[in-house]
């Protein structure tokens, strides 16, 4: 049986069966080199090399056709065949330590592997250059006859490092490779020549042809699983990045409703905060307004007494119109400062008929103040300029009152100035005849001011002036959070 088969292969099947194997070779290259650029994975890259190079060794063995006939024109003869011999067997090892990912398992075991093989491959490609060039062939059938052994030995080592690979793709790897390497050594010329053996060029030829498509098979096989692997964790990937994408917007919608809750709640107290502050500044103009109307009215009542009915007509009619504020005020949570002022020199009008015009009251606005830009408490200076009229500047000849508003740093500065008998006086006099509600009105208005402007930085400060160590007056400073726009035209009123 035996002799009838290499009867075949030598004489009637050889060059088809040779071309069957060059082709199916040749298919295997292109394939994998379009799998390389498809999935960039190098492994594709260096199995193609490994089937185009086996492609090559073996077409100047072809006795005739076209493949003899691209063999002939391009050159390939016996040195070449076995140059690419060695090396197709070298990117063996190349393509299995890339496929197994040994560099990333093990860095000693891949250069164990790698650096022999590569050393092979110089060390052809030396000799060949040297057998075209230098017609020297002493380097090149010296490396050939040690090559077989160099690279069992290889394969045995690599083999060995194999074995010890956490990874089930290597058993494809392992299975092809024994395969290829015992038929190879069969169909070696050394080997085949053996008593014991006795093969023919083409019957080995032959049998190693059986080996690589065997090999080729296990190989494809192997890069197959591996696409199956990669398909299967991609896809797998992809499941887990959905379900944590999914897991996010539950998250998300869930930050959301709490971001929402918290907003609400945070809304809420502010609107609760703030209707405790409206309610607090409502009381204290409700405190204030009737104390305002009080002494308003005592001054009525001085000029009735005293006859005078032209000043009390006049004081009636301003009288009015303060009343008009005060309801106006009563309502409103804030006045600008322009209303602030007028209602403040209608206020020293009705004084000065108490005091026959005797008191100098001067206004005076820094230009770049815009006075409608500056909201206040509804007739919180009003206590103030009272204070400096009933406590300060009634009892001196000269009756002198200033207000002044000016921008200093981050702030508006509004200033209360009189020339009166100063605050230790004041309150010694008051001691006296034991009256303390005076002070309610300024008491209240700096209540005012504190709920009105909340967090917000405020003052208000209390200055004694004096001229040559005497007491000469008093000056409040309110400082209150400068508006963001304050340019206009008013300078005085």
């Amino acid at each position: 049986m035996y002799d009838s088969l290499s009867s075949i292969v030598e004489r009637d099947a050889y060059n088809s069966i040779l071309y069957v194997v060059l082709g199916g070779l040749l298919l295997l290259s292109v394939f994998h080199l379009v799998m390389f650029f498809q999935n960039r994975d190098r492994a594709y890259l260096l199995y193609s090399s490994y089937t185009f190079f086996s492609f090559a060794a073996y077409m100047p063995v072809a006795e005739s056709g076209f493949i003899k006939t691209v063999s002939d024109d391009i050159g390939f003869d016996y040195f070449t065949k076995v140059f690419f011999t060695i090396v197709f067997n070298c990117i063996y090892f190349f393509f299995f330590t890339e496929f197994l990912s040994i560099k990333k398992i093990n860095a000693k075991w891949y250069r164990i592997i790698v650096l022999p093989v590569f050393v092979m491959i110089l060390t052809a490609f030396v000799s060949l250059l040297l057998h075209y060039f230098y017609a020297y062939d002493g380097l090149f059938n010296s490396f050939k006859n040690v090559f077989t052994y160099l690279i069992t030995i290889q394969t045995v080592i690599s083999f060995y490092i194999l074995s010890k690979v956490k990874n089930n793709l290597k058993y494809y790897v392992v299975f092809g490779g024994l395969i290829l390497f015992a038929c190879s050594m069969i169909g070696d010329k050394t080997v085949r020549q053996l008593p014991w053996i006795n093969l023919s060029r083409k019957m080995g030829d032959f049998i190693f042809f059986f080996g690589l498509f065997i090999e080729n098979i296990a190989f494809s096989f192997a890069l197959g699983h591996k696409q199956r692997i990669n398909y299967h964790e991609k896809v797998a990937f992809q499941q887990n990045f959905i379900s944590q994408l999914q897991k996010n917007e539950m998250l998300k919608d869930e930050m959301n409703r709490e971001n929402e809750k918290r907003l609400i709640i945070e809304n809420e107290k502010i609107k609760y905060l703030q209707e405790i502050s409206d309610l607090k500044l409502s009381v204290l103009q409700s405190q204030m307004n009737p104390h305002f109307i009080f002494n308003a009215l005592n001054s009525i009542k001085y000029y009735i007494l005293e006859n005078d009915t032209q000043n009390a007509v006049d004081y009636l009619t301003k009288f009015s119109k303060i009343i008009r504020t005060i309801l106006s005020a009563s309502t409103e949570k804030e006045f600008t400062l322009s209303q602030e002022l007028q209602t403040i020199q209608l206020y020293v009008d009705i004084e000065n008929l108490r005091f026959h015009n005797h008191i100098d009251f001067s206004i005076d606005i820094a230009p770049e103040i815009d006075m409608n830009r500056v909201n206040l408490p509804p007739m919180v200076l009003q206590p103030f300029i009272e204070n400096a009229i009933l406590h300060g500047v009634a009892t001196v000849e000269d009756k002198k009152i200033s207000i002044g508003v000016s921008v200093k740093d981050h702030a508006v500065e509004i200033s209360i100035s009189d020339n009166g008998i100063g605050r230790m006086e004041a309150g010694k006099r008051k001691s006296v005849i034991k009256n303390k509600t005076k002070s309610l009105g300024t008491e209240i208005a700096a209540e005012m001011l504190k709920n009105y402007f909340n967090d917000k930085k405020y003052q208000l400060q209390y200055i004694d002036l004096h001229e040559n160590d005497i007491p000469s007056g008093t000056k409040v400073l309110i400082a209150i959070p400068k508006p963001r726009y304050l340019r206009n035209k008013y300078a005085k009123i």
